[in-house]
Formats: structure tokens, C-alpha cells, sequence
């Protein structure tokens, strides 16, 4: 990029070169076809992607916030694909509404279908560490009751990463409004399983969240070794989890 210093102030494409203003009042030139020119975001071969940069934004400041609403579930440790893996997701509930035209369709109305409810049910937060594979046992969520039961669960059978000796399990209830953002997250009190664990059912409850919304309860899992009195919380991929339990409409 090039600044113009000439006393004749040049602006347009003239060859292969492109002068323009700045907001500030200075003038520049730089190869022709980067960016955009005056009145071109106008032009109907220009709608299109105006269209999908605004869907774009706006799936990803939804997706932004709902990832930090489950942050006390997502922060354990950093997951450089996460990202992508959610805006894909987000971008296909998006595709979902059937109510707003193109620019203007929205997660929310995507959320409001029976394939929005399936797609984000069976989203994998954590692919190397699928909750329901890691504890070998049968999970069942009452959205009535607020309440998880895990039955047929046998501790020989949960996959211990190598060397942990103890791992956490919490439930979340997260009721989330796709339309206005708000959400809030509310979580059991973890429960402690060493490799002596003798039971074989177990219940684990949370409080109802106040904010009106879809409703999204989640699993998740943190393994630990304890040396002497002090437990230290492993970070691999395998050692964290998260895993949606169910999924429920407003209403």
C-alpha cells in the first residue's frame, strides 16, 4: 500500500492501481481489486455476500456467548477446534429458519425445529472423551425432575486414563434464549469416584434455572490423581468431557 504525496489527489482505478480516501482524509493507492469500492456493497453482485457476512456475524456472536455460558464445563483445558466444530453447528441451525429470508435467518428460529433440537442434542463437545463411553453405564435425564440416573454402572468398567485415580462427575441445566442471549447455568454438586467405588446406581439433581429459555443439560467428567492429600487435575483430551444429556424447546 502506497500514500499518495503528488499536489493532484487521484481517486478510482486507474490500470493496475487503485487510489482512494481515507475517513481520516488521506490518500492511498494500492492494487486494484482489494476491498470495496464506493456504492459497490449495492450492486446485486454484492447482496449475496452482504447477506451471508451479516448471518455470519450474527451466528457467531451466538455462538460465542453460548460457548461461555457452559464455560464452567469448556474451560478445563483449550480446545483449538472447538471453535470451528461450533460455528459449523450454528451455521446449520441457522440454515434452519424457515421464517426469515436470507441475511436475515437466525439461530433462534432454527432452534424452534425438530432437526435444531436433534443437531444440537447430538453435538460432541468432546470427541475423545465421550462421557457415556467413559462410564460404560446406562444414563437417563428427567427434564421434569431435574434429575440424571445412572444405573448398570460397575467402576471396573469406567476407562480410567493411565495414572488417574478419582474422577468428578457434575450435572449442568442450562436454559439458554436463542433470541435475546440470556441464559443461566445451574450445576449439581460434584460427586467423587475412586476405582473402590461399590455402587451401582447413583442420582446426581440441580436447581431449576430462572431465565426462560431452551433448556440444555450436559454431563460432565474430570479425572484426578491423587498423591498423598492432594489431587491434580489431569488436561488431556481423554481426561475432560462434556456431553449433552438432552435437550428441551421453551415452552
Amino acid at each position: 500500500m502506497a500514500k499518495q504525496t503528488g499536489i493532484v489527489k487521484l481517486k478510482g482505478t486507474i490500470g493496475d492501481i487503485n487510489y482512494y480516501e481515507t475517513k481520516n482524509g488521506g490518500h492511498l493507492a494500492r492494487a486494484a481489486g482489494g476491498g470495496f469500492q464506493k456504492g459497490a456493497k449495492n450492486k446485486e453482485s454484492m447482496v449475496r455476500t452482504m447477506e451471508n457476512a451479516t448471518e455470519f456475524g450474527r451466528c457467531s456472536k451466538t455462538k460465542k456467548v453460548f460457548r461461555i455460558a457452559l464455560a464452567p464445563f469448556l474451560c478445563v483445558r483449550k480446545d483449538g477446534a472447538l471453535h470451528g466444530r461450533m460455528m459449523q453447528l450454528f451455521t446449520k441451525l441457522k440454515d434452519l429458519d424457515r421464517v426469515n429470508g436470507r441475511g436475515n435467518r437466525c439461530v433462534a428460529r432454527g432452534m424452534e425445529t425438530p432437526k435444531g433440537t436433534l443437531l444440537l442434542n447430538s453435538f460432541v463437545f468432546t470427541p475423545s472423551c465421550i462421557i457415556s463411553e467413559v462410564l460404560a453405564a446406562s444414563l437417563h435425564y428427567d427434564f421434569d425432575t431435574r434429575t440424571l440416573s445412572i444405573t448398570n454402572f460397575d467402576i471396573n468398567n469406567v476407562g480410567f486414563p493411565s495414572g488417574a485415580t478419582h474422577m468428578a462427575l457434575t450435572l449442568g441445566l442450562l436454559h439458554f434464549n436463542f433470541d435475546t442471549l440470556a441464559y443461566q447455568l445451574k450445576n449439581s454438586v460434584p460427586l467423587y469416584i475412586d476405582k473402590n467405588y461399590s455402587a451401582t446406581s447413583f442420582e446426581l439433581d440441580t436447581a431449576e434455572p430462572e431465565v426462560n429459555g431452551t433448556a440444555v443439560a450436559v454431563l460432565g467428567v474430570k479425572f484426578y490423581q491423587k498423591v498423598e492429600s492432594t489431587y491434580y487435575l489431569f488436561k488431556s483430551a481423554n481426561a475432560v468431557g462434556v456431553e449433552v444429556l438432552g435437550v428441551k424447546g421453551e415452552g
